[in-house]
């Protein structure tokens, strides 16, 4: 069997895949198996396209090299626009842990590299162990942000909706009983995913309970607005006592089964949090589909690291499993490491 062969039979194997992947994604994407398994089949299907296309277009071996070289930059890159996202947070929402997470990050892209180089300079047991094991660390960081990225960007574009019995939109925090920006977001997807199904149209539901320095539950706050927006009040189920996701999607679920038994829950949150919220609606054991409202661009770069974080807490025995070849390198490494060193 000559080359073309052999890669024809390759991209074959690939498109199994990939149906397989349609499949499972479309029963129920609220599975993070299926963002593990996506990260590795998009780079096996774009570096077999490379390998094809390098074969029969000519001069494309070159545009893949100027890519390489070009990666260094992009790094940097991806770090400055970090560090001024990070900068623009802390002028517009303030100094707090959550609005600070992209400039940690962007400082991180450039310090790590010349944290790594000072140890292998030192050039002793303790130094190279060091730096192989914030390597290792931070290629299993970015490969989990990544693979929670791109899966997000997927779960967003291609969403597996159905018929709803309710549209039920997470709250947020208001001012002064007023909808924020953030919020208006929310709502105005859940109006919108409310007009896209009739006879009947899906129960809205606000969710969300008064936080301290709010006048009244944000559930009350977001059903007045959805009421100036045409909603009839009939379709409005308020819930007013939720402090977090998971009770949010709890309450929510026992007032729409009060009023009507089965039929699959939309939930419509920030497009930043649409993916947790569905893996949440999952562990909860819920019929859901999670959707996303708009968010101001600059604030999306710290609000997905915060649910990048959050997911990892959710799922920690997935997220060892997911560990287990960066450590077993770390372990071979360190047992070369030490080897070497004892014989020097």
């Amino acid at each position: 069997m000559d080359t073309y062969g052999y890669k024809f039979i390759t991209l074959a194997v690939l498109a199994l895949f990939w149906a397989i992947f349609i499949v499972k994604y479309r029963r129920d994407p609220r599975r993070l198996s299926l963002a593990a398994a996506l990260l590795p089949l998009v780079a096996v299907t774009g570096s077999s396209l490379i390998e094809l296309l390098s074969t029969v277009v000519p001069g494309f071996v070159f545009l893949v090299a100027l890519l390489a070289v070009l990666t260094p930059l992009m790094v940097v890159v991806f770090g400055a626009a970090l560090v001024y996202n990070g900068i623009l947070m802390l002028r517009r929402e303030g100094a707090r842990v959550q609005n600070l997470l992209s400039l940690a990050a962007g400082i991180a892209v450039f310090a790590l590299p010349v944290i790594a180089v000072a140890l292998v300079m030192i050039e002793t047991w303790w130094s190279m162990s060091i730096a192989f094991i914030l390597f290792m660390a931070s290629v299993f960081t970015a490969s989990v942000f990544a693979m929670l990225l791109l899966y997000a960007w997927v779960h967003a574009k291609f969403p597996a909706k159905g018929r709803g019995a309710a549209v039920v939109v997470l709250g947020a925090r208001t001012i002064n009983g007023e909808v924020t920006p953030l919020l208006r977001g929310r709502l105005d997807k859940g109006i919108e995913l409310f007009g896209a199904q009739e006879d009947p149209h899906p129960l809205m539901v606000p969710t969300g309970g008064q936080g301290r320095d709010e006048v009244e539950p944000e559930g009350v706050s977001m059903a007045r607005y959805l009421r100036e927006q045409g909603i009839p009040e009939e379709r409005i189920l308020i819930e007013d006592r939720a402090k977090d996701t998971i009770e949010n999607l709890k309450f929510s679920e026992d007032l729409v089964r009060a009023e009507q038994a089965e039929g699959r829950l939309w939930l419509v949150t920030s497009d930043y949090h649409a993916l947790r919220a569905g893996l949440a609606s999952r562990q909860l054991g819920l019929d859901a589909r999670a959707f996303g409202g708009k968010t101001a661009a600059y604030y999306r770069p710290s609000a997905f690291l915060r649910e990048c974080i959050a997911i990892a807490r959710d799922h920690v025995k997935f997220m060892v499993l997911l560990a287990l070849p960066f450590g077993l390198g770390v372990a071979g490494m360190l047992f070369v490491i030490t080897a070497y060193y004892l014989n020097a």
